[in-house]
């Protein structure tokens, strides 16, 4: 981050200035009392479970020279005694957001901010992009799962005046959350990867969900560039209805940016891009080929060539949680543990499929949340999917997923083939009871769910090394 002035950051926040300052240049930006550095501007945020003026002696002993603050409480000595300018607003949260669009317009022009969303695949498709960027421009992306109303501000007030691009991830749990982050990082980019029956439980439909996705040109600038999957139809009409100039990309159809002759291996991708670059990517999953040509169509606007990102991909090494593969004693574990809905489940028994050469395909399933009142038909849907597929043994943990273990039942699989469990923990011992060597295991269901436990159990339990 440049340095701010505290005087300037209490004139953009309309802030009170409740103390008297003995050094007011910022250097850095944090919401985490523990993370403090000298010279940094503390903000103290408050949520369900913690408040951050709770911490102020923490984050003053850490080294801030500023705190924000929106209620009146009291300051410790420290802040008196080592000049710490304290500004009062009427929110933190907001004053979070505001500071953060008065940032990324100080970064100029020069400055490309790359806005990514979707129900499926934006944080895949956000590290592709920065991984092909990065080869050949500087700039810096979104840390982790840094996609809400804080994540996205601490990721554009990571920004420096010599970056060419910032890759920001936007998420959504609620109607209007992805157009309050566009506003407050004004992408010249917005890609939107697709949309599926995710967090339901706050849209209701998919139509709300369509709504909520394009929202992400609220803040897009004039002459900004929308990238959208060509299969999204129902957004596309809405997008060039607004008049947006839109880029389109897809496999095997009518798109400006296009993958053909989609080929898979275990643990490799590869296609044929629309100006005849082969591109070979060491990751599974061949819905992946999807957010690849989303990157690419980032990758040429801003001038990167085909045959650079073909290069700039030959050592992606995926996203830990989303399908990374490893090898314990003779077993594969695929861990897809990070999160599931619908759609993204579909594609982990797809990928499961496709592994012929094992002694069985065997699918660790728990509950997908956030689909309201859908619940119950997506898991049912679930149950019914594993039947058809090729899947020998099917696992599920969790109250939803018994609805699937029963409607894979109902659909055919023996009660030999079909196992359920309340809780992860139990779900592990279970499965180390009943996997041979030459399996194949695909971990996958909500975050809630910490489906990870049942990879770490599994480490744990034969150890592990990493899959060559």
């Amino acid at each position: 981050m440049k340095s701010l002035l505290l005087e300037e950051i209490k004139h953009v926040l309309r802030a009170e200035l409740k103390t008297v300052v003995k050094k007011g240049l910022i250097t850095g930006v944090t919401t985490d009392s523990r993370q403090v550095k000298e010279g940094d501007l503390f903000i103290a945020l408050r949520g369900e479970r913690f408040d951050g003026h709770d911490f102020l002696t923490q984050a003053v002993a850490g080294g801030a020279r500023g705190l924000v603050i929106d209620r009146n409480v009291p300051l410790p000595a420290e802040v008196k005694d080592k000049g710490v300018g304290a500004l009062k607003v009427e929110d933190t949260l907001t004053a979070l957001g505001s500071l953060a669009r008065f940032y990324r317009r100080s970064l100029g022009h020069g400055v490309t901010v790359i806005g990514v969303t979707g129900s499926n695949g934006k944080t895949t498709t956000r590290e592709m992009i920065y991984h092909v960027l990065s080869k050949y421009r500087k700039g810096h992306r979104s840390p982790e799962n840094f996609n809400n109303q804080i994540g996205v501000p601490v990721t554009l007030l990571g920004g420096e005046n010599d970056d060419d691009f910032v890759v920001a991830e936007m998420g959504s749990n609620a109607p209007g959350e992805i157009a309050t982050l566009s506003r407050i990082a004004e992408p010249d980019i917005a890609v939107l990867t697709n949309v599926g029956p995710s967090h339901l439980a706050g849209f209701k439909d998919i139509q709300g969900i369509v709504v909520e996705k394009i929202s992400i040109v609220a803040g897009l600038k004039k002459h900004g560039v929308v990238i959208c999957g060509v299969e999204q139809t129902e957004a596309l009409e809405r997008l060039r209805a607004l008049d947006w100039n839109v880029i389109t990309f897809g496999v095997d159809g009518p798109a400006d940016v296009t993958g053909s002759r989609v080929q898979q291996q275990p643990g490799r991708l590869y296609f044929e891009t629309n100006d005849r670059v082969q591109v070979e990517i060491p990751i599974m999953g061949v819905h992946n080929v999807k957010n690849a040509l989303a990157a690419l169509a980032v990758a040429r606007r801003m001038g990167i060539t085909s045959r650079q990102y073909a290069e700039a991909m030959k050592d992606f090494a995926g996203v830990p949680g989303r399908l990374q593969a490893r090898e314990i004693h003779g077993i594969t574990v695929i861990d897809d543990s990070y999160n599931a809905n619908p759609a993204s489940m579909s594609a982990a028994i797809a990928e499961l499929s496709t592994w012929k050469e094992t002694l069985r395909r065997v699918l660790v399933c728990g509950d997908m949340e956030e689909l309201g009142e859908a619940a119950a038909e997506y898991h049912v849907r679930l149950g019914e999917e594993a039947a058809r597929s090729n899947i020998d043994l099917l696992f599920a943990v969790g109250p939803k997923c018994a609805l699937a273990a029963q409607a894979a039942l109902e659909a055919g699989m023996g009660h030999s083939r079909v196992q359920k469990s309340i809780n992860s923990r139990r779900l592990a011992r279970l499965i180390k009871s009943m996997i041979r060597e030459g399996d194949v295991i695909l971990v996958k269901g909500s975050h809630a769910m910490q489906m990870e436990k049942v990879v770490e159990s599994l480490g744990r339990f034969r150890g592990d090394r990493e899959r060559k």
